[in-house]
Order: C-alpha cells, then structure tokens, then sequence
C-alpha cells in the first residue's frame, strides 16, 4: 500500500509540473499567433509606404520641374481619368496641341489630367504604368508629406553626385535647404529623361532598386550629362495653378481658369485664393483604394448617388457632343453629298419608276383574272399564255347558226350546256322502247276504254316500271 500511495503521488506532482510548463507557453503561442494575424491585417490594408519604397517609385520623376510635377502626383490620384485622357489624346493626335486642349476643357476631368495632355510621353507612361500610378496616387494620398520629403531626398542625392549642374533647360535654386527645379524659359516647360540607376550617384536602398523606363521617342542626349532633351512645350493653356509649398510640404493650388501665363511659385503659395489640395472621389470614377484607412478617410471608393447622376449626365452629353461631331464630320458630309447627286438622284427614279410600272402591271393582271372568275363561276381561273403560232389544232363549233365571221370557240361550260339536251333525247328514246315492248303484254283491262278516273291512274303516266328509272331533267 505505501509503494502504491507513493507511486500515486509522483504521478500527480508530476502532472502538475506540466500543467504549470505548458500553460504559460500555450499563452504565449496565442498571443503570438494573434499578434501575426493583426500584423498580416495591417499589411493587407495597406501600411505607410517605407523611404525606401517611396524613392523607388519617384525616381524617375523626382528631378522634373515643380509644376509639372505637381500635375503628375494630383493625377495618379485620378488612374481612370488619366487613362481616359490618354486614349483621347490618341484619336485626336491629328489636331494640335493648343486644339486639343481646347477640346479637353469640355471633358469632366480634373484640370491637372487635362493639363498633361500637352505631355504625351508623360501621359503615357502614367497610362501604360498603371499599377505605378495607382500605387504613386494612393501613397500620395495617404502621406503627402512624406512624398515630398522624399522628392527633397532624392533631389539631395543627385545634387550630392553632381548631376544637377548638367541641367541645361533648367534653373535649379535653393530656398531653405529646399531643392526647386524651374525652367530656365518662363512659359516654356521641358521634360527631361534620366536614367534613375546612375544619376543620383550612389543608390542607397539596395532592397529597392529604382524604376527604369526606356528613352522616350524623339529625344536626345548631349555630348555630356546624365540628361536627355526634346523641344519644350509653349504654355497657353490653364497650366500654372499649383506648386509645392516645401515648408509645410504639401500642395496649394488656385482656380485653374486664366492660369495660361507665367506665375511664380511664391505668387501661387501666397496668393489671396489660395488653398491647399483637396482629393475629389468624383473623379476618382469607381476605382477602389489600396487601403482601409483610405477607404475610411474618403467615406467609400463608391460614388454617391448625386455623384453617379452628375456623371450619367455628362457621359450623355458626351456621347451626344459626339454623335454630333460624327455627323458634321467631312467624310460623312461627303458621303451625303455623294448620295445626293444628281446622277444618283436620276438612277433612284429610274429604279423606283421602273418598280412602279411592273408593280401597276401586276395589280392590273390580278384584277383580270378576278373579273374572268366571277364571270366563269364554274370555270377553272385561266393563266395567261402566251399563243403558239402555226398552231393546227381546231376547236368544233358548238353554234348552231352559221356565221361567215371567223370560227367562234365557245368555253367549256358551254359546250358541256350544249351537250346536255342530247344526252336526255338519248334516254327519251330509250324509254319509249320500252314502253312499245311492254304494249302486247297488256291486259284486256287495259285495252277496253277507260274513264276519267282510270285515265287518270293509267300506266302511261305513272312512274316507270323500274325503280332505277328517273325522270329525264327538264331543260
């Protein structure tokens, strides 16, 4: 007994050290677990982008002039729009710049898409990157001041590796530690095409390295430089209303009406309508954000039923302004004119007379052959034929009265009536056989003279002895 109550308590002491391990570390595993799952959470909704993330997405941007480069983050905002704006742009490519800008202005687009369309080689790559621009816009907007801190690191970089002072078509100053890159020609604006792997000297974020694009078309690199040059483009159209305010790092933008001429940038931070940029969802047309944060910020990616309205609105007017332009357009004027003249016109008549005649001639046969029928009611509908010649054959002559005109053929009905009295003569006839071959075998009876009453019973004008025997039909 005391082996068995020895034995018993070593198992329970022993159970209850490992009851005492294994909690804690079941704990601890939940929590674990738990702290993976908010993690993986928070990844899939879409964290603050790294600084290393941020420059591999704005190198290839980041030494572009201030002005246009405001247009290009406010547009990423916008990834259907630009797209849109894109695919326009194609099937106008044989109107001008200035023409097809004017154009844009009736379309409902943010006015920083409609500035890009005098880029095409911009605009295009926003349209063809679409998974670059959608992820720039939404970092973008999730941090502005971070983007442009990284815009300013970037500059530092290229600065620090001496590739700035190779900008040619450019004035590059420095206000309060702050990189600003302007054109050196006020209202004229180039673009310039750099490779991101070499110009900013040193790549720090090896993890992340820069986005590389290929040379855009038409472009030209000098004897020296990291930068490829194209003609700029002549600002006449509503450009010049935004900037960077670098202090506060974030965007100011004023009304884009009448902003074809030159502003400076501090005219623009500074001026009385001033405001800083503000995201319209309108525009964003749909197209989901990355992340819960900016789904909360901006209420929901779906429009709101004014907003689908308005939109159902425009695309019909667009559609009609459309249709309209098809209609006015020279190859369907063209065509019209071709279908109004005057030898097309004449042919027309001749076609459509000549269809009258034949249609007039059938209506004229059928009613013919109507009258023939309700005057022949037993006779079958004659069809018109067209008569042999030399024709032999001749049809017997039903008339009864010579006549010296040409022989006359009379229809089927009448000869079928003229054929009728003999057909009873014949059965007269033979009736009357009949009755001279009944005589001998009469009766006394029959022989002696008859009255009146028995007159009236005679056989003679009873009916006929036979029981198939009918009265012949009176004619």
């Amino acid at each position: 007994m005391n082996r068995l109550k020895k034995y018993c308590c070593s198992l329970v002491s022993t159970f209850v050290i490992a009851m005492a391990i294994a909690v804690p570390l079941m704990i601890a595993s939940t929590s674990a677990s738990a702290q993976d799952h908010d993690q993986e959470q928070s990844t899939y909704s879409g964290s603050q982008y790294s600084e290393g993330q941020l420059a591999q997405m704005l190198a290839p941007i980041a030494l572009y002039p201030d002005s246009l480069l405001t247009h290009i983050l406010i547009a990423a905002t916008y990834p259907l729009e630009v797209v849109q704006a894109h695919r326009w742009q194609q099937s106008k490519q044989h109107l001008s710049t200035q023409k097809q800008i004017d154009k844009a202005q009736d379309k409902d687009w943010d006015p920083s898409v409609v500035a890009l369309i005098a880029f095409p080689n911009v605009l295009q790559k926003l349209s063809d990157e679409l998974n670059w621009t959608q992820s720039l816009g939404d970092a973008f907007l999730q941090d502005e001041a971070q983007v442009l801190a990284s815009i300013q690191t970037l500059r530092q970089e290229a600065d620090n590796a001496n590739s700035l002072e190779q900008m040619e078509n450019m004035q590059v100053t420095r206000v309060s530690n702050q990189i600003v890159i302007e054109p050196v020609r006020k209202e004229i604006v180039y673009v310039p095409y750099y490779d991101p792997r070499s110009v900013y000297g040193y790549w720090r974020w090896y993890n992340y390295p820069p986005v590389y694009w290929a040379v855009y078309p038409g472009y030209v690199r000098p004897s020296y430089g990291h930068f490829y040059w194209r003609a700029g483009v002549h600002i006449s159209f509503n450009y010049y209303f935004s900037a960077f305010h670098w202090h506060k790092r974030h965007v100011v933008v004023v009304h884009h009406h009448n902003s074809h001429k030159y502003r400076h940038r501090g005219r623009i931070v500074t001026s009385h309508g001033a405001k800083r940029w503000a995201h319209k969802p309108q525009h964003r047309r749909g197209v989901a954000y990355s992340n819960n944060a900016l789904r909360h910020k901006y209420k929901s990616h779906h429009p709101s039923r004014g907003q689908s309205k308005a939109l159902q609105r425009n695309e019909r007017k667009h559609v009609k302004h459309n249709s309209l332009e098809r209609m006015n357009s020279p190859q369907r004027i063209n065509s019209l004119e071709r279908i109004n003249s005057p030898e097309r016109v004449k042919g027309h008549e001749r076609v459509k007379g000549h269809e009258r005649t034949k249609s007039h001639q059938q209506i004229t046969h059928k009613r013919e052959q109507q009258m023939r029928s309700k005057l022949n009611p037993r006779s079958k509908p004659q069809f018109a034929q067209t008569p042999r010649q030399n024709s032999t054959k001749v049809q017997p002559n039903f008339n009864t009265r010579p006549s010296n005109h040409s022989q006359y053929t009379a229809p089927k009905s009448q000869q079928l009536k003229a054929q009728q009295p003999k057909a009873n003569a014949n059965y007269s006839n033979r009736q009357r056989h009949q009755s001279h071959a009944a005589k001998p075998q009469q009766t006394a009876r029959n022989q002696a003279p008859r009255s009146h009453a028995s007159r009236a019973i005679s056989p003679t004008r009873s009916s006929p002895t036979k029981s198939h025997q009918h009265k012949p039909r009176k004619d």
